[in-house]
This record gives structure tokens, C-alpha cells and sequence, in this order.
């Protein structure tokens, strides 16, 4: 596959079709908080119609050193943690257009995988491709991110999402699948005060480049 930056929000919307785009936003309070849809915050039962399988990867609160960290801006709710070679895999039957969650202390390790309803990868994305240096930093905007995914029209509806990590560790929480008009959540990006980078994925060489 080939991923090449775009550069602004309105680019990435209007990406043609056969390709799905992803945003990062710098972390805040503001791109902390789950946007509408069907959220998943770790704090209680999942939503109907949603799975999650886990290997080495548990809900937490708070910091456990060489484990896991709460990440930056959060609100101080639970949180899900998946330790070196572990996953967690958020999986439903229904189709969306978008999936977004707040990624803490990014790592080059670090990995997620874009799934469709029946469990396909749609396509995997290190951590070094949501921040320029992603060297698990718990503190700054930089390496604390939300990150949305949108599929383009002709693409297979996104299903699940499917966490990985190759050390210790990735922290996630506030994970909202939705169906969005695209200028619903470019007012809500719009809103957060976004100063991030638009990438646009395509199946063949992978390549990237930083706004």
C-alpha cells in the first residue's frame, strides 16, 4: 500500500474514492473527549452488537511503571492497555464510516490494524505514522493524539479495529465508531482547534512524508 501525506482536513475529505484516510489530532482535553457516536470508553459495558478480544491487554486506571501509563489529557477514567506482544480487538457485525480513539504515549511499536465487518484487515498502521517522533513521550501533544479513520465511498464499511503492541505498551480509550455526514465532523475538527496530518492510504509501496 501507499500512504502519502495530504496536507489539510478539506484534502483528506475529499480524498476520491478507493481510499480511506486517516487525521491525527494533537492531544487536549478537547480531542480527548469522544466525539458523537457509538463510544466505547472503557467505564462500563460495551455498546450492543460490539466484541472484545483481548491477549496480554487489560482496562486499567492510573500508571504501573515499565507497564502502562494513563495517557495525557485524560480525564482520569479507565482506560485499556495492551503490554508487549498482547492485542485487543473491538469487533461488531454493523458497518461504519469512521472510527476514531485517543492514542496515549505513541510508540513505534505501537500498531493498529483497520478491520471490516467480517474481521478483514483492511490495513495496518504503525505508531511512527501518527506522529513524526514516536517515542512513547506521556506527557506532550505530540505523541498523544486522537486518530480517525474514514472510509471512502466503495470501500468496505469499517467493522473493528484491532490493537497491537510489540512492547510494553498501548494505552487507548474514548474509541467511537460512526456514520457522519463528512461536514459534521469537519465542524467538530474544525472545532478542536486541529493542527494535524492528513494521510491518505492506497493499496501497493509504503511511503510517508510529514506535513
Amino acid at each position: 500500500m501507499k500512504i502519502a501525506a495530504v496536507a489539510g482536513l478539506f484534502t483528506a475529505i475529499a480524498s476520491p474514492a478507493s481510499a480511506a484516510t486517516f487525521v491525527t489530532q494533537l492531544g487536549s482535553a478537547a480531542s480527548f473527549a469522544a466525539p458523537t457516536g457509538t463510544a466505547i470508553t472503557f467505564n462500563g459495558a460495551l455498546p450492543t452488537g460490539f466484541s472484545l478480544n483481548t491477549v496480554n491487554s487489560s482496562i486499567v486506571n492510573g500508571d504501573l511503571n515499565n507497564q502502562y501509563a494513563q495517557p495525557a489529557f485524560s480525564d482520569g477514567s479507565n482506560y485499556l492497555a495492551v503490554l508487549n506482544g498482547g492485542s485487543a480487538m473491538l469487533q461488531s457485525s454493523t458497518g461504519f464510516d469512521t472510527v476514531s480513539f485517543f492514542l496515549g504515549s505513541i510508540d513505534s511499536f505501537n500498531s493498529v490494524q483497520l478491520l471490516s465487518t467480517t474481521g478483514q484487515v483492511i490495513g495496518t498502521f504503525a505508531g511512527s505514522l501518527f506522529t513524526a517522533n514516536a517515542n512513547g513521550n506521556q506527557d506532550i501533544p505530540q505523541t498523544n493524539r486522537r486518530v480517525t479513520f474514514t472510509r471512502s465511498a466503495g470501500d468496505a464499511m469499517i467493522g473493528g479495529i484491532n490493537f497491537i503492541s510489540g512492547g510494553n505498551s498501548l494505552e487507548v480509550d474514548n474509541v467511537v465508531f460512526a456514520v457522519p455526514e463528512p461536514s459534521t465532523w469537519a465542524l467538530m475538527f474544525l472545532g478542536f482547534g486541529m493542527v494535524g496530518t492528513a494521510m491518505r492510504y492506497r493499496r501497493r509501496n509504503k511511503s510517508v512524508t510529514y506535513a
